[in-house]
């Protein structure tokens, strides 16, 4: 290649703007001399295409690049990039084996390159999205091993969790998230990583230590979104501890739980901020000088996104939510002679339940509670409540 058209290339590199300035020109000349497919032109057509987020046309541009300049010295600086660039925007379109196959040849191409260690943490998320859990496993364990102090080996291990905790592998999960509620305390993604872990341990049949769990992640500050996939594991707990007799367990499983009132309109809100947030990241032009944490922010939003919006749905089409709990909670009391709380537990049962088989369920339990208590003119005020409001004519007497 001629001095001059190296100059002319490195002129570009200095800004993708200006490469979109030149682009102008370019198709002046164009149209009496037909198609530029001179490595500067396709360079600046397939980057400024890459930036504008037109991922489809970009490849086209930087693919044809790639192939016929490819191998060029004079020239490495420009394919690391726009190899580094086509892999991006194959991944970005979903286009997960071929995205893996152009990072892997990227990587083979240029190990050196500054975006060797996010190469590789895409390969490992195209394989997960593929669902081939293992090969996704490895390839992040692989990233660890090569960059410990990538910023990409932190969502390493925390990605090596959610695949054992997809593969239902509770006990392998349960250490990765707890390895790294050790290893980054400072996270924002520590909280998440806490839930999950809590998840496994009682997944695996531990559920003494994921209460332990719960309560050691509520210590610090948490996402309405963790606050209420904590919400719903602790009510789970409950549930498994109470039906398995153990009921102070239970009540402690149970404490943690908090009403759908509570709940609802945090995180209504909460959806809307991760909304806009993500809207804002996903619409705006990226800067080159900044792709890799671009990427990370984004990837990140949109997980915890998925996940708010997975637990708003599920706090709303829970039946009867809030007086269930209540029930389950004064039957732990009942069954462990603690008979004023277990009737305070039940009158909430009857004033807020929308259901009428969860209703009488928990007027029923009220009055035993009461006969515990021998306060027999309340039994019999209650007595005669019950059977007007659930026999109105007479038929059990």
């Amino acid at each position: 290649m001629m001095p001059s058209a190296t100059k002319r290339l490195s002129t570009l590199l200095t800004s993708v703007a200006l490469a979109s300035l030149l682009h102008l020109p370019a198709l002046a000349q164009q149209s009496q001399q037909g198609p530029d497919d001179s490595p500067e032109a396709l360079y600046q057509s397939g980057m400024s295409r890459f930036v504008a987020g037109n991922y489809e046309q970009s490849v086209e541009f930087l693919e044809q690049l790639v192939k016929v300049f490819g191998k060029e010295p004079e020239l490495r600086t420009q394919i690391d990039l726009a190899m580094y660039a086509r892999a991006c925007a194959l991944y970005n379109l979903s286009r997960w084996a071929d995205s893996i196959k152009a990072f892997e040849e990227y990587i083979a191409q240029y190990p050196e390159s500054k975006f060797a260690d996010e190469a590789m943490f895409r390969i490992a998320s195209a394989q997960q999205q593929l669902e081939e859990y293992e090969l996704a496993v490895a390839a992040y364990q692989k990233l660890r091993s090569a960059y410990p102090r990538s910023p990409y080996s932190e969502d390493a291990l925390y990605q090596t969790g959610i695949c054992r905790l997809i593969q239902e592998n509770h006990a392998l999960a349960a250490a990765a998230f707890a390895d790294f509620m050790r290893l980054y305390e400072n996270s924002p993604l520590w909280g998440q990583a806490g839930a999950f872990c809590a998840r496994a341990t009682f997944d695996d049949g531990k559920g003494k230590e994921a209460i332990a769990l719960l309560e050691t992640i509520e210590k610090r500050p948490r996402s309405w979104s963790v606050i209420t996939y904590c919400n719903f594991l602790a009510f789970e707990i409950g549930d498994y501890m109470f039906n398995d007799t153990e009921y102070e367990l239970a009540l402690k499983a149970y404490r943690r739980v908090k009403t759908r009132r509570a709940l609802q309109t945090h995180m209504q809100n909460y959806v809307r901020t991760l909304e806009a947030q993500l809207a804002a990241t996903q619409s705006g032009r990226m800067d080159m000088r900044n792709l890799r944490s671009h990427f990370q922010e984004e990837r990140r939003l949109a997980n915890e996104l998925a996940q708010a919006k997975e637990m708003a749905t599920k706090l709303d089409e829970l039946p009867d939510y809030d007086a269930n709990l209540f029930h389950r909670i004064g039957r732990c009391f009942f069954n462990t002679d603690r008979y004023w709380e277990a009737r305070a537990a039940f009158t909430r049962v009857v004033a807020i339940a929308t259901e009428d088989t969860v209703r009488e369920a928990g007027h029923f339990d009220l009055i035993l509670a009461i006969s515990r208590l021998r306060r027999f003119n309340d039994l019999v005020i209650e007595c005669d409540h019950y059977l007007s409001t659930y026999d109105p004519e007479g038929k059990w007497e």
